[in-house]
C-alpha cells in the first residue's frame, strides 16, 4: 500500500469535515441505525469480490449468518489519508455498520474520533478482549490498537521478500540456490555483487539488464530502515525521530546507490521495459530483464497469472550486516466499525467469522495473501501455505508492521518525498530527512502524551 495525498492533521480534519457537512463534534453524530437483522457493509471491489463472495455466502450457511441480511456496498479503504468518504458519510448519517479498510489507516481515523472502539460490543456480546486478541497474530492487532482500545479485527497480511530469477542468474554464472532461504538471509553485499554480474549496458552505456534497484518496488527507504534497526517513535519521549542513524543509514544506502547506478539511467532503463500505462503483464522483471525485486507474497499471484512459467526463488530481505536478526514488514487490511455503527450482536458475529479460520481459508488460495487467524497460521493446513506461501509465512516470526500512529499517512508521505529527493539527488539523505522531521513532528506533537501499543516491535506469537 502506498499514499499519495498528505497526512490528515486536525486542522485539515476539521476543515473536511466542515466541508462534509459541518464543523461540530462528532460525538453522538452516528449514522442512522441499520434495521434490526441488517449490517451496512463496504466492502472489497474489483478482482477478489468474487472470492468475497463466497465467504459472504458460507456466513449465511451458519446460524448466525441466516438471520442476518447484509446490504453491500464498495468504498475505497482510503489508505491514501483522505478521510472524505467516510466523513461525509458519518455526517450524512450513511456511514455502515462495518467497513473493509486498510489497517494503516486505523490510528489515524480512531484518533480522529471516525471509528468506534469495539471493545465493549466484544464484551456485551459474551467475548473477552483479550480472548479476541489472542486470536490474531500480534503485529495486525497492534495496528488496531489506539490508546489502549481495540478499534478492528485484522482480514488478511504480508510480508516482504525478496524475489530473484534462477533463469538470469545462471545464464551470468550464478548459482541459484545460494540464495535459497535455507541458507539463511544473504548479506546486502553479497546481493550487490550479484546483482553488478547481472548487470549489463549496450555501447551508448545504457542498460539493458539489471539486477537489484534497491528503490523499485517495495525497497522504500523505511524498508531499508528497518533493515538497520530503526523504529521511528520513542515512547519515553512521545517523539518521532526520522534522523536517527538507522534511518540515516538506509537513506545514505540510496543516495549512494542512485549516484552510483545513475539515477536517470535506471529510470530510462525501467520506462523502457515498463512505459507509461504497460499492461500489468509487462515488466522488466517478469520479462527477464531484471534478476531481484523486492515484493510481497501476492506478487506470486500476478507471476501465476501472468507468466506462469518463470522460474524464481524468494528469500529474506539483504542483511546491512553479516549476522544480524532478519527483518521485514507486514500490511494489509482489517474489519472496523465506522462511527454510528449499530454495534449489534449481528456486527460482531458478522466481523468474527470474517475474520475466522474457515474464512480466511477461503480468501487466502486465491488472493495469495497471507492469513492473520492464528489457528490458521500454525495449523499450516492449506496446501498454499505448505508450498508457495511457506517461506512468507515463516517470516510473521519477526515481522512487525509500519508504526501505528495517528499521524500515519503524513509519516509515510514525508518519507516517501524524502527517498524521491535522494533518488534524484536534489538533496542528501540528512537535508531530506530533516525536512520530513519538521514536516511531521509538530503534528505528532498535538497527540502527546502518546505510546505505542506494548507488543509493537515484538516478534509475533506463532
Amino acid at each position: 500500500m502506498t499514499g499519495t495525498t498528505a497526512g490528515m492533521s486536525r486542522r485539515t480534519f476539521l476543515a473536511a469535515l466542515a466541508a462534509a457537512g459541518g464543523a461540530g463534534a462528532l460525538a453522538g453524530c452516528g449514522g442512522a441505525a441499520s434495521s434490526p437483522g441488517t449490517i451496512r457493509y463496504w466492502g472489497i471491489a474489483g478482482e477478489f469480490a468474487s472470492t468475497e463472495a463466497q465467504m459472504l455466502e458460507a456466513f449465511a450457511q451458519t446460524d448466525a449468518g441466516r438471520a442476518v441480511s447484509i446490504v453491500k456496498s464498495t468504498v475505497p479503504s482510503n489508505g491514501t489519508g483522505d478521510a472524505t468518504s467516510v466523513i461525509t458519510a458519518v455526517r450524512g448519517g450513511t456511514a455502515p455498520d462495518v467497513w473493509y479498510m486498510d489497517r494503516f489507516s486505523a490510528a489515524q481515523y480512531a484518533a480522529l474520533g471516525l471509528l468506534e472502539p469495539i471493545d465493549d460490543m466484544i464484551t456485551r456480546f459474551g467475548g473477552d478482549v483479550e480472548e479476541v486478541r489472542s486470536r490474531y497474530v500480534g503485529f495486525a492487532v497492534d495496528e488496531l490498537t489506539y490508546d489502549g482500545q481495540l478499534y478492528g479485527v485484522p482480514t488478511e497480511c504480508d510480508t516482504r521478500g525478496l524475489y530473484y530469477n534462477k533463469g538470469l542468474l545462471r545464464d551470468n554464472g550464478i548459482d541459484p540456490d545460494e540464495l535459497d532461504p535455507s541458507n539463511g538471509p544473504p548479506t546486502l553485499q553479497r546481493v550487490l555483487e550479484i546483482s553488478d554480474q547481472v548487470t549489463k549496458r549496450n555501447g551508448r552505456g545504457d542498460y539493458t539488464q539489471m539486477g537489484l534497484i534497491p528503490w523499485d518496488a517495495e525497497g522504500w527507504g523505511i524498508t531499508w530502515a528497518m533493515g538497520w534497526g530503526a523504529r521511528f517513535f520513542d515512547d519515553a519521549s512521545c517523539s518521532l525521530d526520522l534522523t536517527s542513524e538507522p534511518v540515516l543509514e538506509a537513506y545514505e544506502f540510496l543516495y549512494d546507490e542512485a549516484r552510483r547506478l545513475d539515477f536517470p539511467r535506471v529510470d530510462a532503463f525501467k520506462a523502457t521495459y515498463e512505459p507509461p500505462n504497460h499492461p500489468p503483464a509487462q515488466t522488466s522483471f517478469y520479462g527477464g530483464q531484471q534478476g531481484f525485486i523486492i515484493s510481497t507474497n501476492t506478487y506470486q499471484q500476478s507471476m501465476r497469472k501472468y507468466v506462469p512459467d518463470l522460474e524464481f526463488g524468494a528469500t529474506y530481505l539483504p542483511l546491512p550486516e553479516a549476522g544480524a536478526e532478519p527483518y521485514t514488514w507486514s500490511g494489509g487490511f482489517a474489519l472496523v466499525c465506522p462511527k454510528g455503527s449499530s454495534l449489534s450482536r449481528e456486527v460482531w458475529d458478522f466481523m468474527s467469522f470474517y475474520t475466522s479460520a474457515q474464512s480466511q481459508a477461503i480468501y487466502v488460495p486465491q488472493t495469495f495473501t497471507q492469513p492473520t487467524n492464528l489457528e490458521l497460521v500454525q495449523s499450516r493446513s492449506l496446501p498454499v501455505l505448505q508450498q508457495e506461501l511457506s517461506f512468507f509465512v515463516s517470516q510473521q516470526e519477526f515481522t512487525q508492521s509500519r508504526p501505528p500512529i495517528p499521524v500515519g499517512q503524513l509519516w509515510w508521505d514525508s518519507m516517501s518525498a524524502a527517498q524521491e529527493n535522494v533518488k534524484l539527488g536534489s538533496r542528501d539523505a540528512r537535508t531530506a530527512l530533516e525536512a520530513a522531521q519538521a514536516r511531521v513532528a509538530p503534528q505528532m506533537d498535538l497527540y502527546c502524551p502518546f505510546t505505542m501499543p506494548s507488543g509493537y516491535g515484538q516478534p509475533a506469537s506463532t
